[in-house]
């Protein structure tokens, strides 16, 4: 059983294998860094804005998850979108350096293969923890390079977020122009169909024209009740004329002859009594009397009939006007309807018209923000630093190298002398001669050797 007494004595007793299997790795170490490629590190710092602005409508946006956001802005510095863009803008397949370091085929596709597998290899993507910066870092074997390369990957990046924001508001654009161009088409239909409808009916204005012909209704409908009174007065008055020829209605009497031969036959009438007890019915005064009054009530009943006869005429008359006026009355009553049927086709087709207009200056006016949306080349992504030219290699580390080479050599050096050890079993002291024979050593005579107690007789392989 080995303890630590025994490890060192092992360890001593192999110190020049461990020296030298150390100093070996050590300078195996060297000469790594020395014919390793340097590699330069060149750095571009960005910084992204979370809270930003509509520019379009000036409304404060929500701020983002920064953590999240930013992640899903490194993974797009990495797509191949941003690597093609660095390529072109800066003819990567053209650049000396590649094309000795990569030794391109004669393909172009490989080659652009070949390239973006390199940038993909020395690009380095990291954000600080709660920080709104982002570093775009690229490892290359010339500096300049490298500085390019971080300098094109950074602005590479910007141009693809805003075609990130960008071409969703273009493609939003080229959908509302087809669509707005069928709306155009619908609401000139529509409003095309209300004039034709106006000028079919010759509508100017539509209350207008109601209330001129509601108001031509109810004077036919006055007049129409005006004439029925009236024929209704005069055929009454042409009845009680007609038909009570001993005394005279009380309509009859308007009339000046009716009047006037009235007094004259009350008055005859009157003197034809007074002779009648004066001198008697034979006296050739009373017949005078007689026959004035006879003459009197001819010409009285003439004037009655004469006067029934106008009223028979104006009760005709008022037949006539009464049934004119209800021939104009029932068309004004349908041209009042028709009117009003007009009135709410027409109101139909001028809703369908605004509401076609409302539908249009709505989508008009998201086609302009949007298509405003689409033309605006703003971003919340700023530079903060520009890739300078790095004047150290990144990679590889002289004192890194040096200190894993030398802590790489012991390491070795201990495992070749423990290994040494498990095949070189000698007995050294006492104690392994005790553990090889399981038997108590009684003496031994000490000779000092390295500051060691050992014996030559015990030098023994076991």
């Amino acid at each position: 059983m080995m303890n630590l007494d025994t490890l060192f004595r092992i360890l001593f007793a192999h110190r020049l294998l461990i020296l030298g299997v150390a100093a070996a790795t050590l300078g195996l170490a060297v000469l790594v860094y020395v014919f390793t490629p340097k590699l330069y590190m060149a750095s571009t710092d960005l910084i992204i804005d979370g809270k930003g602005q509509d520019p379009i409508s000036g409304q404060t946006l929500p701020a983002r998850v920064m953590a999240g956001y930013l992640t899903t802005q490194s993974e797009i510095i990495r797509s191949r979108n941003v690597a093609n863009k660095v390529i072109d803008q800066l003819t990567l397949l053209k650049h000396p350096d590649l094309v000795r370091e990569l030794s391109f085929s004669d393909k172009p596709q490989q080659q652009r293969k070949a390239v973006l597998n390199y940038l993909d290899k020395g690009l380095v993507v990291d954000s600080q923890r709660d920080s709104n910066v982002l570093n775009i870092g690229f490892k290359a074997r010339n500096p300049i390079l490298a500085a390019h390369i971080a300098d094109a990957f950074a602005q590479a990046y910007i141009e693809t977020n805003l075609e990130l924001r960008i071409e969703p508001a273009k493609q939003i654009t080229r959908w509302y122009d087809q669509q707005l161009a069928g709306m155009r088409s619908s609401l000139v239909e529509k409003q095309n169909a209300l004039s034709a409808y106006q000028e079919q009916h010759d509508i100017l204005v539509t209350s207008d024209r109601m209330d001129l012909e509601s108001s031509k209704l109810a004077e036919l409908s006055s007049l129409l009740i005006a004439a029925q009174n009236e024929r209704l007065n005069n055929a009454s008055r042409s009845e009680m004329i007609s038909g009570k020829r001993r005394s005279i209605p009380a309509e009859a009497l308007d009339n000046p002859q009716v009047q006037r031969l009235s007094g004259e036959l009350a008055q005859a009438q009157a003197r034809l009594a007074d002779l009648a007890t004066k001198v008697g019915e034979n006296h050739p005064q009373y017949r005078q009397t007689q026959g004035e009054v006879d003459s009197l009530n001819q010409q009285l009943a003439t004037a009655l009939r004469f006067i029934s006869g106008s009223l028979r005429s104006s009760v005709e008359l008022s037949q006539n006007r009464e049934e004119q006026l209800k021939s104009e009355l029932a068309a004004q009553k349908e041209r009042v309807l028709q009117l009003s049927r007009n009135r709410n086709e027409l109101a139909l087709l001028k809703q369908e018209a605004d509401n076609s207009q409302s539908a249009y200056d709505a989508a008009l006016a998201r086609a302009t923000q949007t298509k405003l949306e689409s033309q605006v080349a703003l971003t919340d992504i700023s530079i903060l630093n520009t890739a300078a030219t790095p004047a150290r290699p990144a990679s590889p580390k002289a004192a890194m190298t040096l200190v894993l080479g030398g802590i790489a050599g012991i390491l070795l050096g201990l495992a070749a002398a423990l290994g040494r050890e498990w095949m070189d079993r000698r007995v050294r002291n006492a104690h392994d001669l005790e553990q090889g024979l399981d038997l108590p050593v009684l003496s031994y005579i000490p000779a000092t050797r390295g500051g060691f107690f050992t014996h030559p007789g015990l030098s023994l392989k076991g």
